[in-house]
């Protein structure tokens, strides 16, 4: 082939065509490799988190099944002591003798004062500041879903899954959005117990909640680990009376 004045000869200009070629073939080679890569590396962070999820619904069937145990066992005990203390109680010989009927009357008497007690008291709730607070007391709840639950004037509803939705909770109008082991702070409130329908005021605290969501149960419940922090040590009996006599469920922890 003849030269090409102040150019390239036919020769070169093929063989620069084919450098070019093979630079670019490499190129795409390059990036399919690396689209293979980002794609192994996709495939294998998706496999680690389906794992961590597998991981963490066991953990939880785990301590659920635990925690049934635990409370078969509980009641299994509290029947063998009520049937032991039954049968104390008929081996003992019955005695006469007016001091026990004395007893007696003063024991109803008291029962009966206590059950006015208890049936005028009542918790209210306002709002409250914020505060340092040096006690905490744990309990586990079970909310009963899609209804309103008014507890001592704050408004309470666990709400299920609606279709392609998820579960939230409305605490006193403000609705938040729940997944399993997440956290909802209920701010600052004060609450005041009163007795004698109003009249007399027993105890006034201030508190806050974190709830902890655990999961729903078969019995339409939406379970919570519910941590108070006060500004007094609480008496665990008027907690779990208030909450039960709201429509939660309580356990002490």
């Amino acid at each position: 082939m003849d030269d090409v004045p102040n150019g390239l000869t036919d020769e070169e200009i093929l063989k620069r065509a084919e450098e070019i070629k093979k630079a670019e073939e490499l190129k795409k080679a390059e990036e399919l490799k690396r689209a293979e890569e980002i794609r192994l590396a996709e495939e294998a962070k998706k496999a680690e988190e389906l794992r961590k999820a597998e991981e963490l619904k066991k953990a939880e069937e785990l301590k659920k099944a635990e925690a049934l145990v635990k409370e078969d066992h509980a009641r299994k005990a509290a029947a063998e002591e009520a049937a032991r203390k039954a049968a104390e109680k008929d081996a003992k010989p019955k005695k006469s003798h007016k001091g026990l009927k004395i007893f007696g009357i003063i024991l109803l008497l008291i029962i009966i004062f206590a059950g006015f007690v208890l049936i005028s008291a009542d918790v209210t709730i306002t709002a409250g500041t914020d505060k340092t607070y040096g006690y905490d007391t744990t309990y586990n709840v079970w909310i009963p879903l899609d209804k309103e639950l008014n507890i001592g004037g704050y408004k309470v509803i666990a709400l299920s899954p609606s279709s392609g939705g998820s579960m939230m909770i409305s605490l006193g109008g403000v609705t938040y959005p729940l997944s399993v082991n997440s956290v909802t702070n209920v701010p600052d409130q004060v609450g005041t117990l009163t007795i004698f329908w109003g009249k007399v005021t027993v105890m006034k605290v201030q508190y806050e909640v974190a709830l902890t969501y655990l999961g729903n149960t078969n019995n339409n419940e939406a379970a919570f680990k519910m941590l108070i922090s006060s500004d007094r040590q609480l008496p665990e009996f008027p907690i779990s009376l208030f909450l039960s006599s709201s429509g939660v469920k309580v356990q002490s922890v």
